[in-house]
């Protein structure tokens, strides 16, 4: 509830030791993304995350994992698919990342397939959507990698892929 001064007042004059919780917003999106969720069962992820990819086809995106070894994979596959797919994860060289992220940025490839590293600090100017095939590991990891589209005042979507897993 909010604590008017009203309340306050009351607060000090009957309570003893009260205790005052405040709960911060510091961590939000922007009103001009679309988040949803799709929950799945983990044996059929890569058919769904597939499905997910052609209809974001024609969109630039950024593909969040939790592994390198996701992120290759997944790279694989979108290519055998005939998508414009290029990795970007820790285990490749300093000029390799910049290599990928340059084609990503000029148009070449329409999709970056990334680890968290690529959740903060990045500048990408005009990126569509973010899918998070893996779900992040907190709520702080979730906002930047959603982030990374609606920026400056655009429209954006996020999807998060959802197995039972995923649940607690």
């Amino acid at each position: 509830a909010t604590m008017t001064s009203q309340v306050a007042k009351l607060q000090r004059a009957s309570l003893v030791d009260p205790v005052r919780l405040e709960v911060s917003s510091k961590y939000q999106t922007v009103s001009t993304l679309k988040a949803s969720y799709l929950f799945v069962p983990a044996k059929h992820k890569d058919v769904y995350f597939a499905y997910v990819m052609s209809e974001l086809a024609g969109n630039s995106a950024i593909v969040f994992t939790h592994t390198c070894a996701t992120t290759q994979r997944l790279a694989l596959l979108l290519r055998a698919l005939g998508f414009g797919a290029v990795p970007l994860h820790g285990q490749l060289s300093q000029p390799m990342r910049l290599s990928a992220l340059n084609k990503f940025k000029a148009g070449e490839r329409s999709v970056l397939l990334a680890t968290d590293v690529a959740s903060r600090g990045l500048d990408i100017p005009s990126v569509d959507a973010v899918v998070n095939y893996d779900v992040p590991v907190n709520s702080k990891d979730y906002i930047h990698r959603v982030g990374r589209t609606a920026r400056a005042g655009r429209a954006g979507r996020a999807i998060t892929i959802v197995t039972q897993y995923d649940v607690e």
